[in-house]
C-alpha cells in the first residue's frame, strides 16, 4: 500500500510529477514495487544458469527493477565546428572538436535512468543490480527513451552496502567475479561526441580515384573514442576501482548540415560510448581455489 492508492490516473500523473520534481520514483513505479514487496515473488530476467550462478555465490534475486527517461536533445549550443571558410587550413586533430551539450545530454539521460534503476533497487532492499543493460529507442511522441534495467539481488549474510552496487556482467560473470576475490564497485560510462567539418581536404580525399586515408574521419573517431576511455577512467578511479571490465562498446556516426557554411557543407559527428563494471579486489580470510568443472554427459 501506498499513499498514493484511490487516485485518480489525472491526480496519479500530477503526483508522477511532482514525484520525479523532488528526485523520487513516479507513482506507478512506487506502487508496483510496494506490491513486489508485499507478494515475496521476485520477478527477473536472468536466465537459469545465472539463476544458479549467483545463488552459488551467496545472493538471491529480489526482483526485476528498471529506470526510464525520456529525454529531447534540442538545444546543440556549442556545436561549431570552427568553420570559418574555405581557405582555411589547420591540421585535422585541430578541426575536431568536441560537442559538448549533446555530450552532456546524452550522460545526462543515461544517468536519470541508471539512478531511477537504483532506486528501485534500494526500495526493494537489494543489495546491488546484476546483468544492467542500457538502451536508447526513439520515442514515437518525440524525444529518445533512454531505458536501464537489470535484476536486484541481495547478499545471504548480514553486512549491508551503502549503496546497491551496480554491475552489466551476466549471472556467471559476476560468479566468476567473485570467486576470483573481486568485487564490483559500480557501474561505469565513458561517452564522448565530437564534431568536425568537412573541408576540401576531406572531399578530395573521399573523392579521390586513388585508395588513401581521409585523415579527417580517422581523427574524429580516434579523439571521440580516446576522450570516452579517458571518462570512463576517471568515473572508475572517483569510485575508488582498480579496474574495469569493459563489456559494451559502440561508435555512432552520423552527419548534420553545417551551421557556419553555405549550401551542400556538412558536418559529421561521432559518439563513442563505452560502458563497463568497476571493481575492486577484497580480502579473505581463507584463500579459496577455483571450482572444478562439472562433468556433464548429453543423454540424447
Amino acid at each position: 500500500m501506498t499513499r498514493f492508492d484511490g487516485l485518480s490516473p489525472e491526480e496519479v500523473e500530477a503526483a508522477s510529477i511532482e514525484e520525479l520534481e523532488h528526485g523520487r520514483l513516479p507513482v506507478r513505479a512506487q506502487q508496483r514495487l510496494a506490491m513486489m514487496r508485499a507478494d515475496h515473488a521476485f520477478t527477473s530476467d536472468l536466465t537459469v544458469a545465472e539463476h544458479h550462478a549467483i545463488r552459488s555465490v551467496g545472493f538471491s534475486p529480489v526482483g526485476q527493477v528498471m529506470g526510464s527517461c525520456v529525454y529531447h536533445v534540442g538545444y546543440m549550443g556549442r556545436m561549431s565546428c570552427g568553420y570559418s571558410g574555405w581557405g582555411r587550413w589547420n591540421t585535422d586533430a585541430a578541426q575536431v572538436r568536441e560537442a559538448v551539450s549533446v555530450r552532456q545530454a546524452m550522460y545526462e539521460a543515461r544517468m536519470l535512468a541508471i539512478g531511477r534503476m537504483r532506486q528501485e533497487a534500494a526500495g526493494l532492499g537489494g543489495d546491488g543490480v546484476v546483468a544492467v543493460t542500457l538502451t536508447i529507442e526513439p520515442f514515437p511522441a518525440g524525444g529518445l527513451e533512454f531505458q536501464a534495467i537489470g535484476t536486484a539481488v541481495r547478499a545471504d549474510g548480514e553486512v549491508r552496502p551503502k549503496h546497491p552496487f551496480l554491475s552489466d556482467l551476466t549471472g556467471q560473470d559476476f560468479a566468476k567475479l567473485m570467486r576470483a576475490g573481486w568485487v564490483p564497485c559500480g557501474l561505469t560510462l565513458g561517452l564522448s561526441v565530437t564534431i568536425r567539418h568537412d573541408d576540401w581536404r576531406t572531399q578530395m580525399q573521399q573523392g579521390s580515384w586513388y585508395n588513401t586515408e581521409i585523415t579527417g574521419q580517422t581523427q574524429l573517431v580516434q579523439i571521440a573514442r580516446s576522450a570516452a576511455r579517458r571518462r570512463m577512467r576517471e568515473e572508475a578511479g572517483q569510485a575508488g576501482a582498480a579496474g574495469v571490465v569493459i563489456r559494451t562498446s559502440s561508435l555512432r556516426v552520423w552527419h548534420q548540415a553545417c551551421a557556419n557554411g553555405g549550401d551542400h557543407q556538412h558536418d559529421h559527428l561521432a559518439e563513442a560510448v563505452y560502458i563497463g563494471t568497476a571493481i575492486t579486489p577484497f580480502k579473505r580470510g581463507k584463500e579459496r581455489t577455483a571450482a572444478a568443472p562439472l562433468p556433464m554427459l548429453r543423454l540424447s
